[in-house]
């Protein structure tokens, strides 16, 4: 072989020795960089997970603990029924509330019901001197919602949610001469007898039926 074909090989070989050294660095590059752009996707794809996954541990517990609590802390469905649903400001309670809004006194009547506005209330009228106190509170709270004034004194008995029948043993009484659901009871007087009012609804029915109690005699009567 010649000088000049020997040259000639040497160049071909060396050029082929470039090219494949230029081709093995190109994969290189690629797969270099194939790693660099796979952490960015993991990286991207955690971020949504997180934002996900915190956003639900975050809120869900808060919209099911305090949402959950505040609902059943500050109302009770309408159609709750008092013969076994405990109000958070039981009778005894809101009438100490209402004498100390009215500055003492005799209590003359007790009410609770259901106000569509203001949910569970107690109305309570309480009589000191000559003045009348008609005072409303909410059965839930205890926040006196309206308190007002007048001059009257017409010569009823003072009540009393406790004795000498507890208001337990009129809704007792009356559910057992009315089945249904208690919607609501007043404790009143007429004709210088006190008396409960207990308010009754049957099942399937939207009226409510009124059982009166007399506290002294315990005799029950369906009222008309």
């Amino acid at each position: 072989m010649t000088v000049t074909t020997r040259r000639l090989v040497r160049s071909a070989a060396g050029t082929a020795f470039v090219l494949a050294l230029a081709v093995g660095c190109g994969a290189g590059d690629d797969q270099a960089e194939t790693p660099a752009e796979q952490p960015q996707q993991t990286q991207q794809t955690d971020d949504t997970g997180a934002s996900d996954g915190g956003g639900a541990a975050d809120e869900s517990p808060a919209a099911s603990d305090g949402g959950g609590a505040a609902a059943a802390d500050s109302d009770l469905p309408a159609d709750a029924d008092l013969a076994t649903t405990e109000l958070p400001i039981p009778a005894e309670d809101a009438v100490q509330r209402a004498l100390d809004a009215a500055g003492g006194g005799d209590v003359h009547t007790v009410t609770i019901d259901h106000d569509r506005r203001n949910g569970w209330e107690w109305e309570i009228e309480i009589r000191n001197g000559t003045e009348e106190h008609d005072i409303e509170l909410s059965a839930i709270t205890g926040e006196v919602i309206e308190h007002e004034r007048d001059q009257d004194d017409d010569g009823e008995p003072a009540v009393d949610v406790t004795s000498p029948m507890p208001y337990a043993e009129a809704i007792e009484l009356a559910l057992g001469a009315q089945d249904g659901r208690v919607s609501g009871w007043s404790l009143d007087s007429d004709d210088g007898r006190v008396h409960y009012g207990v308010d009754i609804m049957p099942a399937g029915s939207n009226d409510d039926v009124d059982v009166v109690v007399d506290v002294e005699t315990k005799d029950v009567r369906i009222d008309d």
